[in-house]
């Protein structure tokens, strides 16, 4: 992978890829979720490469569907070859019910009454992880997650104090300190990893701007989770693994909040 990098910075190691891996054993779903999600990017030979907002940003953002394993898995790979693997799953060991009303769509369904309405997905704003954790601050695995990639890439502490973590995309140069941060660009996908205690599901959410009204779109899924405070809806889809598959679509306002994570770097 390191042919991919720029020249300019030959020797430094950056979080090159994030790639979120499904079972190739639920191929039927893998198939249906990556057409819904084509708008966001170009299918490959494995899955599908989600756009990036420039072209030299790492880490990139990929899905593969064609993985030979039990359960869905997020994979984290550094441009000198080492990987990090995280699965998608509940270790506590407890169960816990949401305490939100939804039911999940088929992804044809949904496919379906967006084109019926008009309504296109418009860019990515970020995809993530929730981990069920219980107890006081944030899951293990994120905290050792923290500390292999921190200095790898634009890693932020959610600036308002919950646990949620964000990558942000990033030059080589911004990642190895050899420049300052410019928080005005815009810089998508994001990618998310969140400590959550509402329920014991795992959740992989792909947070999307689409190109109709709040009022629009949420009229097209009266099974969805409404968030009426942030004026979006969280479709939870059905699907074959133990995890929930959510699609947050929100209003196409034309606005990156990356300028919200200023000051708020770990390295």
């Amino acid at each position: 992978m390191r042919k991919n990098l720029p020249q300019s910075h030959p020797s430094y190691t950056v979080l090159e890829r994030i790639t979120l891996l499904f079972p190739a054993s639920g191929a039927a779903f893998n198939q249906l979720l990556g057409a819904l999600l084509s708008p966001l990017g170009r299918a490959t030979r494995r899955g599908l490469e989600l756009a990036a907002s420039e072209p030299g940003f790492y880490p990139r953002l990929s899905l593969d569907f064609c993985v030979e394993r039990t359960g869905v898995a997020a994979q984290f790979a550094l441009s000198d070859g080492r990987r990090f693997e995280v699965a998608v799953e509940n270790t506590t060991g407890l169960s816990k019910r949401s305490p939100h009303a939804y039911r999940p769509v088929k992804p044809e369904a949904v496919s379906a009454r967006l084109a019926a309405a008009a309504v296109q997905f418009t860019g990515l704003d970020h995809a993530g992880f929730n981990l069920p954790w219980f107890r006081p601050g944030l899951h293990p695995r994120l905290l050792e997650l923290r500390g292999e990639l921190a200095a790898r890439c634009l890693y932020h502490r959610f600036p308002t104090g919950e646990p949620w973590d964000f990558i942000l995309p990033g030059e080589v140069s911004e990642i190895a300190a050899a420049q300052s941060v410019d928080y005005t660009r815009v810089r998508k996908p994001k990618f998310e990893l969140v400590s959550f205690e509402k329920a014991s599901t795992p959740l992989v959410q792909f947070d999307m701007a689409v190109n109709a009204p709040y009022e629009r779109f949420a009229r097209l899924f009266p099974e969805a989770l409404n968030d009426l405070e942030f004026r979006n809806v969280w479709v939870y889809l059905e699907a074959p693994y133990p995890v929930d598959i959510c699609l947050v679509l929100n209003e196409d306002t034309g606005r990156d909040w990356t300028d919200f994570f200023k000051g708020s770097r770990l390295t």
